[in-house]
C-alpha cells in the first residue's frame, strides 16, 4: 500500500513538473514572438537575410547554417519554407542530403557528381530523378569523368546555367537533347563540340580543348584557354602547331570579348603573323596571359583594346632577357587611358602596378608581371611612362638592405617592407652618403626583425634623421614588429611613430 501511494505521488510531481516545464517552453515561445526585434519583417526579407547567410556559411560550416532553424519557431518556419535555401546540394553533409533534398521540393539545384565530395548511394536517388528531371539543374559540377550520366541527360534543361568538368570528358553534340537556353558558363576538362544548340547562348568558357571555330564562340565575354590547351580541327583532331594568325582569327571572331587568360602552349609556332593590322577588341578589357617562351610576347603586337583595365603576364623565371616585356609595356601604354596609377608592389618574383579608387586608400590592380626578376625593375619602370609609383611594398624574404630597388626613383613618397613570415625580415640601414627615395615621407615596416635592437634601431634613427627638411621622413608605422616601448620612445625623437 505504502509503495503503491509513493508511486502516485512520484507520478503526480513528474506531471505538475512537466507541466512547468511546458508552460516554460509556451512562455518562451511567446517571447521570442512579441519580443522579438524581427518580428515584424515580412517572410520574404527574413528569407533573403537566410539566403545571404547561406552563400557566406554553409560552404565552410553547414552545422553553423543550420543553426540559423533553432533560433525560434518563426525563423524555422520561414526557413522551411524557403525551397531555394536548400538547393545547393554541392555544400551538404552526406548525412544530410536526404532531408536537404527533401526540402528543396521543386527548386533548382546545384549538384557536384563524383569526386572528394561524393556521397556515393546517397547522391544516386538524387541523380536517377535530374536525368528524369533536368529542369531541377541549376548548376551542375562533375568530378572525374562521368561519361555515363552525362549521356543520361538527354531531356532538356531549361533552368540550367552553369556545367563544370574536371575530368576529360567530351560532351556529345546532342547533350541535354540540345537545349539549355540560360546556359552561360561552361568549365571544360575535356572538348565540346564543333556544332551545339545547347550552346548557343554561351559567354562564358574555360577549356583544355577548344574548336577555335565553332560558332558558338561568338558570344563569348569571357575566354579562358588553360595550361597546354589543344586546338581541334573540325575531325575533332588536334592541331599539330598553333600559329599566331590561327588564335588571331579566332579571337576575331568573338568580338564581345571582355576577359581574355591565355596560356600559350608549348607547340605555339614562333612564326611571325602574317597580318598587316592588328586585331581590335573593342570590349576587351582583362587580359591575363602566360609566355612559356620570350617571342611569344609578339602577341600584343597584333591586339588592340579600346582601354584595357587590367593586364597580368607571366613568363618562366630563367628569362634574363628584358627584351620580352616590351612588346607587352608598348601594349598598354597604347591602350591604358586610366589615371592614378601609381601604387607599385614588387613581391618576390612579381611586379604589381595599382590604381587607386576615389580619394580613399583603396586600390585596384592593373599591370601586373609575374615570374619577375626584382633586379629588372627599373628597367621594367623606365618602361611604362604612365606609371608615377608613389607608393613602393616589397614583400622580401631576405634581408632588406643596400642597395635599395629604385632607390633614385624620386616619386616614391611611401616605402612598405612587409615580411610574409614573423620576423624573418632583417632591416639593414646603412650610413651611406647617398640617401634613398628623396621623395620619402613614410615608411611602414611589418612583421621585421630588430634583433638585437641595439645594433639595429640606431643605424635606423639616423637614417630617417639625417635628410633634409623638405625631404624629412614624417611618418613611422610599426606593425607586429615586437619593439618595446623604450624602443619606442627612442625612434620618437626623429620621427612620428604609430604601431608597435
Amino acid at each position: 500500500m505504502t509503495s503503491t501511494r509513493s508511486q502516485e505521488l512520484e507520478d503526480l510531481y513528474d506531471a505538475k513538473i512537466d507541466a512547468h516545464f511546458a508552460e516554460i517552453r509556451l512562455l518562451r515561445s511567446q517571447r521570442n514572438a512579441d519580443c522579438s526585434k524581427t518580428k515584424n519583417l515580412p517572410p520574404e526579407i527574413l528569407s533573403t537575410i537566410f539566403g545571404m547567410l547561406h552563400r557566406d556559411i554553409a560552404q565552410h560550416s553547414y552545422q553553423k547554417w543550420i543553426g540559423v532553424t533553432h533560433v525560434c519557431r518563426t525563423w524555422r518556419n520561414t526557413a522551411l519554407d524557403d525551397p531555394s535555401l536548400w538547393s545547393n546540394i554541392t555544400v551538404v553533409p552526406s548525412k544530410w542530403i536526404p532531408e536537404a533534398f527533401a526540402r528543396s521540393k521543386a527548386a533548382p539545384l546545384d549538384l557536384r557528381q563524383g569526386g572528394y565530395y561524393d556521397a556515393g548511394d546517397k547522391l544516386d536517388f538524387i541523380f536517377d530523378h535530374v536525368a528524369e528531371h533536368p529542369e531541377r539543374i541549376k548548376r551542375l559540377h562533375f568530378h572525374g569523368e562521368p561519361a555515363a550520366f552525362i549521356n543520361s541527360l538527354t531531356k532538356p534543361a531549361p533552368f540550367l546555367e552553369h556545367v563544370s568538368t574536371t575530368g576529360d570528358v567530351d560532351f556529345p553534340p546532342d547533350f541535354l537533347g540540345g537545349i539549355a537556353p540560360r546556359l552561360k558558363s561552361v568549365s571544360c576538362g575535356g572538348s565540346l563540340p564543333l556544332e551545339a544548340t545547347w550552346l548557343a547562348n554561351l559567354t562564358r568558357l574555360e577549356c583544355q580543348r577548344v574548336h577555335l571555330g565553332a560558332a558558338y564562340l561568338s558570344n563569348l565575354i569571357s575566354l579562358e584557354l588553360r595550361y597546354n590547351w589543344d586546338a581541334l580541327d573540325a575531325a575533332g583532331g588536334v592541331v599539330p602547331h598553333i600559329n599566331i594568325d590561327l588564335l588571331l582569327s579566332a579571337l576575331q571572331n568573338m568580338p564581345l570579348l571582355q576577359r581574355l587568360s591565355l596560356s600559350l602552349p608549348t607547340n605555339f609556332s614562333d612564326a611571325p603573323s602574317n597580318r598587316s593590322t592588328p586585331i581590335h577588341l573593342h570590349h576587351l578589357r582583362d587580359i591575363c596571359v602566360s609566355l612559356p617562351r620570350p617571342k611569344m610576347a609578339f602577341i600584343f603586337n597584333h591586339l588592340r583594346v579600346d582601354s584595357i583595365e587590367r593586364l597580368e603576364t607571366s613568363w618562366p623565371l630563367y628569362f634574363k632577357d628584358t627584351d620580352m616585356i616590351e612588346p607587352v609595356c608598348r601594349f598598354f601604354n597604347e591602350c591604358y587611358h586610366g589615371s592614378n596609377l601609381s601604387y607599385l608592389l614588387q613581391e618576390s618574383h612579381a611586379l604589381e602596378m595599382h590604381r587607386f579608387v576615389g580619394s580613399t586608400p583603396a586600390h585596384t590592380p592593373v599591370l601586373l608581371f609575374r615570374s619577375f626578376r626584382p633586379t629588372d625593375l627599373a628597367i621594367v619602370v623606365n618602361m611604362l611612362p604612365l606609371c608615377v609609383p608613389r607608393i613602393f611594398a616589397t614583400d622580401k624574404e631576405l634581408p632588406f638592405k643596400s642597395p635599395f630597388p629604385l632607390a633614385d626613383c624620386d616619386t616614391i613618397e611611401e616605402l612598405h617592407v612587409i615580411s610574409k613570415y614573423s620576423t624573418s625580415t632583417v632591416l639593414e640601414f646603412s650610413d651611406e652618403p647617398s640617401i634613398p627615395y628623396p621623395s620619402l615621407r613614410q615608411l611602414h615596416l611589418e612583421r621585421v626583425s630588430f634583433v638585437p635592437k641595439a645594433k639595429r634601431i640606431p643605424p635606423l634613427k639616423r637614417w630617417i634623421s639625417k635628410r633634409k627638411s623638405g625631404t624629412k621622413i614624417e611618418l613611422l608605422v610599426l606593425k607586429n614588429c615586437g619593439l618595446s616601448d623604450k624602443d619606442i620612445a627612442s625612434l620618437q625623437k626623429v620621427v612620428t611613430v604609430v604601431g608597435s
